[in-house]
């Protein structure tokens, strides 16, 4: 099972060269701002959120959320785009702005006018199906979905978004076939797959809804089982072979590229210390995160070899994202 002392994967890589860069740290004078280009609920807020309350007692200044959802996370990464690279307006990124989207379709701002600042966590990516189908386990629901094509419908935050490219990997692995509903941001999903509109949602979101019996949580999308709930297999388990794309999800944080090296490197460091403690990591778990820090030029590689992934990926499932 994933643990809490495992999380904070990398969490130490900053220790090396932080002292060395002490006497020209960088020390902010004004508040902070940090895009979410979704909606307040979802993942990508409350990982911020978590990081945010705590990066501001270690720099000093208020660190303020701002949500800016459109375009399938175009409206809120263009603001960052065109801001002053001075360290104080910041975006936090999952995979599908920075790596998925701008490398099938035309978008609203320019992946290159970004300098990535490190990674924060890797979501715990959970399978729920809805109640109201009546099936207890994932093969029930591979049974049902077999029998009627096409019939049932899975949630995404949107198109090209790492949740909707889950289901299309997964539904093809399973050998089943489902209509894909893209929402504004996935915690539009929650009533509707309660209900029953939709059938099968993607999203670590869901785990207090799975834990609570509100919708059925069957499939972990990760290496290990989730030791929030020990009784869901994960895909592996169930002869699903994605262990190339389950390890490319993320969160991280992203600023104007031509911020000054010196406000990276002092963002970057803090936020490694952050990912070690074990309060943050015991905060991201139960929001199904795991804290997991990759230094800014680490990240950078992961963040281009993440294009370069994805865009085979969507080229092989001949996905159309217009």
């Amino acid at each position: 099972m994933i643990r809490r002392r495992s999380a904070a994967l990398g969490g130490l890589a900053w220790m090396a060269t932080a002292s060395a860069r002490a006497q020209t740290m960088w020390k902010p004078d004004k508040p902070i701002r940090v895009v979410v280009p979704y909606g307040p609920g979802g993942s990508a807020d409350q990982v911020i959120r978590i990081y945010g309350e705590r990066l501001t007692a270690v720099l000093g200044q208020q660190v303020i959320i701002e949500n800016k959802p459109g375009a399938s996370g175009g409206v809120g990464a263009a603001i960052v785009a065109n801001a002053p690279a001075d360290g104080y307006t910041l975006l936090l990124s999952p995979t599908a702005v920075m790596a998925i989207t701008p490398t099938v379709r035309q978008v609203n701002y320019d992946i290159n006018a970004f300098a990535p600042v490190a990674r924060l966590s890797t979501p715990l990516l959970l399978v729920c199906l809805t109640n109201e189908m009546g099936v207890k386990d994932w093969k029930g629901f591979v049974a049902l979905a077999k029998a009627n094509p096409g019939k049932y419908w899975y949630g995404s935050s949107g198109l090209g978004t790492i949740t909707h490219l889950t289901g299309e990997v997964l539904t093809r692995a399973a050998g089943i076939r489902m209509q894909h509903a893209p929402y504004k941001t996935i915690v539009d999903a929650v009533g509707d797959v309660m209900s029953g509109r939709i059938h099968m949602v993607f999203d670590p979101s869901f785990m207090p809804q799975a834990k609570a019996g509100k919708v059925l949580g069957a499939l972990a999308v990760t290496k290990e089982r989730l030791s929030e709930l020990p009784n869901t297999p994960t895909a592996t388990e169930m002869g699903l072979d994605i262990t190339g794309f389950r390890d490319r999800s993320w969160f991280g944080l992203f600023a104007p590229k031509a911020t000054p090296r010196a406000v990276i490197e002092r963002l970057s460091d803090e936020l490694g210390k952050l990912a070690a403690e074990a309060d943050l990591q015991n905060k991201l778990m139960l929001v199904s995160q795991a804290a997991v820090h990759q230094p800014h030029d680490v990240f950078g590689k992961q963040v281009a070899d993440d294009r370069l992934y994805f865009a085979n990926l969507i080229k092989e499932l001949d996905l159309k994202l217009e």
